[in-house]
């Protein structure tokens, strides 16, 4: 889910900060430029790691700062494919589920590529499994409401070059990083299905005796 990014980059040092400890001043700058920003083709930046080289600072005449080269490594979420991770559900359309893990909420989970069959309540805005029980009874609504934990695996990884324009509406829409993920294998889904071996009619029938 997460890898390690060696970066090179050209760090400013400003005037004030050159009797400060040139490596922290380097750390600082290196986060406000990248930290939870997307780099196109390479993930969510996340934090600085550590540095690798440092290399001789420049100036430039009118200017007052230095300018250094460095070698670093930065913490970047980028999960692989085939990666099976939990998330929380935030939101669900005809179209399929929408997925945060706290700090990123850009993962869809296609209507596809839920458990199959599953089926889209648009009054209630919801999705539920039908789920087939034993032969002859009936089969069981199991629902992926907002705010439940499920397990998903990675699809793909998609990246998009955003115009820096755009209203905040748009960028709702056009996302410069996202997710596509999988529920329709086994031991995907909701975690409380594969846990307790429970149906939730039967959960909710738990709660309503105590």
């Amino acid at each position: 889910m997460f890898v390690l990014a060696v970066l090179r980059d050209t760090i400013s040092i400003r005037p004030y900060e050159f009797a400060k400890n040139v490596e922290e001043t380097i750390e600082r700058s290196i986060n406000r430029r990248l930290a939870n920003k997307v780099v196109p083709g390479l993930g969510l930046c996340i934090s600085f790691y550590d540095l690798l080289e440092v290399g001789e600072s420049t100036l430039i005449p009118g200017d007052g700062c230095g300018h250094t080269m460095v070698k670093f490594r930065f913490i970047v979420f980028r999960p692989f494919r085939d990666e099976v991770i939990e998330a929380k559900v935030v939101g669900s359309n005809k179209d399929g589920l929408t997925l945060s893990v706290q700090f990123f909420e850009d993962i869809f989970i296609p209507a596809d590529k839920l458990p199959n069959p599953s089926h889209f309540e648009a009054a209630e805005q919801i999705w539920h499994w039908e789920y087939a029980t034993e032969e002859g009874q009936p089969s069981v609504k199991l629902y992926m409401d907002p705010g439940k934990i499920v397990r998903f695996k990675v699809v793909e990884n998609i990246f998009k070059d955003v115009r820096p324009d755009l209203s905040e509406e748009e960028k709702r829409r056009e996302k410069s990083f996202e997710i596509i993920g999988a529920m329709n294998e086994t031991g995907l889904g909701c975690l409380a299905w594969w846990q307790t071996g429970q149906t939730e009619e039967e959960e909710e029938d738990d709660e309503g005796g105590e």
